[in-house]
Order: structure tokens, then C-alpha cells, then sequence
């Protein structure tokens, strides 16, 4: 195989820079990883629970850039659109800058309408 097409067989990589905790994390992930694995990988320990898109406690919200969650149950469309995001079933699609710990303020945007009935 040559260079050319080894290269076309890579997956491409993208920069990733998470706000946890007042730091700035910048990492490559490639866009077949999950980010909150690729997060694990390289040391940071961001909270997770479920790892299957379902409960909210790897939340987080894109600053800049896009991911493919499509497997996100635990986020709305709508809240999607806003840029919150499930660490735990996202996958880069751009260069991505990203806040974590996100669970509370999620979860009060998608639940506390209905807690204040």
C-alpha cells in the first residue's frame, strides 16, 4: 500500500481543548473515538456514569465546533442545538472547544420546567 492511500485510511485527527475545572485540556482525538475516552486516555478524569448516552453526568457544551452524538437520548434535540453534549457518546467532527461538568445546568434547561408545576 502507499503513502497515499494509508493516509486516506487514517482517521482524521481533531483538536480538542475541554474546560474541567479551571484548566484547559487540548487533546487529539481521531473522529472514530469517543471523546470522554480519548479524555481517559490521556489522563483526565472527567465524571461519567452511564457511558451510554442516557444520564447526564458527563454533560458538557461546545463552545466551538460540532460532534455527532447521535446516540445522546439524554440530551434534547433542542438542548443539542444549544451545543450541550454527551461526552460519553460524542465524537469530534471539527476542531471542538467544550466546558464540562455541565449535569446541573442541563438538567435544570430539561427537567425544571416540570419541577415547577
Amino acid at each position: 500500500m502507499d503513502t497515499y492511500a494509508i493516509a486516506l485510511s487514517m482517521p482524521k485527527m481533531y483538536t480538542v481543548q475541554i474546560e474541567h475545572q479551571g484548566n484547559t485540556h487540548t487533546l487529539q482525538v481521531p473522529e472514530d473515538q469517543i471523546i470522554i475516552r480519548a479524555a481517559s486516555a490521556a489522563g483526565l478524569d472527567l465524571p461519567s456514569s452511564c457511558n451510554a448516552g442516557v444520564c447526564t453526568t458527563c454533560a458538557g457544551r461546545i463552545i466551538e465546533g460540532k460532534v455527532d452524538q447521535a446516540e445522546g437520548m439524554g440530551v434534547s434535540p433542542e438542548l443539542q442545538e444549544k451545543g450541550y453534549v454527551l461526552l460519553c457518546v460524542a465524537y469530534p467532527r471539527s476542531d471542538l472547544k467544550i466546558e464540562s461538568e455541565k449535569e446541573d445546568e442541563l438538567y435544570e434547561l430539561q427537567f425544571g420546567q416540570f419541577q415547577k408545576r
